[in-house]
């Protein structure tokens, strides 16, 4: 993947997790749950990525 490619993933994950953190019933979790369970979301999404990525599994148009 290029660099621009990996900033816009970034970005998209980033954005994917503030919506989910604007859902009322996150916000009723508390700041430290809250942190945690966006640290469990953002490490299975890395790791996925990771894993595609060694596979070397790719999609061509």
């Amino acid at each position: 993947m290029n660099q621009m490619g990996q900033i816009v993933s970034v970005i998209a994950i980033v954005g994917c997790l503030v919506l989910a953190f604007r859902n009322a019933g996150v916000r009723s979790l508390g700041a430290g749950k809250a942190l945690r369970m966006a640290a469990i979301w953002a490490a299975i999404i890395i790791g996925l990525v990771l894993l595609i990525q060694v596979s070397g599994f790719r999609i061509e148009p």
